[in-house]
């Protein structure tokens, strides 16, 4: 399979480069780099010929840079495509390579250290059946980084989907361990004092012991040992508190589903997109059949 790295106007810093080469590191796949320029339409003037040099001009400079940052232990191609968009024009790469992941930075108005999701990334994700990592903004890893382990975020919707399949399988091709990780997310009003402490525990301990039920038989049924797969739960008043509240190794990726359909590939719903936002680490969005 390919590795197919994007890379989009305005990005800041080498995040997608250095995420996709770790990726290809540990799933021992070839690599694509792309940059994209705008296709003219319907037809070329000569200011437009002008503005097109400059955009190839900035493409081919992007893929040099590119070359001094991923290392020379990998198969990689640099190509400049040309699209009616940058979204369309790496569309057709990633068909016409056969892309196993795409990978992706952050939106340039991103938080350091956060993932945003910008044009680009959301028409891939509505367009697109192959997985999507994403890189937060300005992430850095090691020039000889390998995935260290695969979370995948596991909610009460996802027990008969078949995401922790698709996140067993790309933890085996990537040699590590699966995790599965649970968010708790009190409501505000138990902060408030509107709720018992001992009311909200006891409610908060039981749901997690229902998912944990569901988690055991869902992992086996996709051909996962439940024994040898840790289960974490972070808890917190924010999603972005029950998020940090889980230790995360680095080199680490969070696998999150999305549900597809015929109009949207894939469609991130409000926990996933909340997940999404709030990740400190790389996020890489997987189908979870509707």
């Amino acid at each position: 399979m390919t590795v197919l790295i994007g890379l989009t106007p305005n990005e800041r810093g080498a995040g997608a480069l250095q995420l996709g080469a770790m990726a290809a590191r540990s799933l021992q796949d070839d690599v694509v780099v792309a940059s994209i320029t705008a296709r003219p339409w319907p037809e070329v003037f000569d200011a437009d010929r002008e503005y097109l040099d400059v955009q190839r001009t900035q493409a081919e400079a992007a893929l040099e840079r590119a070359r001094e940052t991923i290392g020379g232990d990998l198969e990689v191609r640099y190509v400049v495509e040309s699209g009616r968009s940058v979204a369309s024009g790496l569309i057709e790469v990633a068909r016409d390579c056969a892309a196993g992941v795409v990978v992706l930075g952050s939106a340039s108005q991103g938080v350091d250290g956060l993932i945003s999701l910008g044009s680009v990334a959301n028409r891939l994700l509505h367009t697109l059946d192959v997985p999507i990592l994403i890189a937060p903004t300005n992430y850095h890893t090691a020039s000889d980084a390998r995935v260290r382990r695969v979370t995948v975020a596991f909610g009460r919707g996802d027990r008969d989907s078949g995401l922790l399949t698709s996140a067993a399988a790309q933890a085996e091709r990537a040699g590590v361990q699966l995790r599965v990780a649970c968010f708790a997310v009190r409501p505000m009003s138990a902060a408030g004092g509107s709720i018992e402490p001992d009311v909200e525990n006891l409610v908060v301990d039981e749901w997690v012991e229902a998912l944990r039920a569901e988690i055991e038989p869902a992992l086996a049924a996709a051909g996962v040992d439940p024994e040898a797969t840790p289960v974490v739960v972070g808890e917190g008043g924010t999603w972005e508190q029950a998020i940090t509240a889980v230790d995360w190794a680095p080199n680490e990726l969070l696998a999150v589903g999305a549900s597809t359909s015929g109009v949207g590939r894939f469609l991130l719903g409000s926990h996933a997109s909340k997940i999404v936002r709030n990740a400190p680490l790389p996020v890489l969005v997987l189908a979870r059949p509707s």
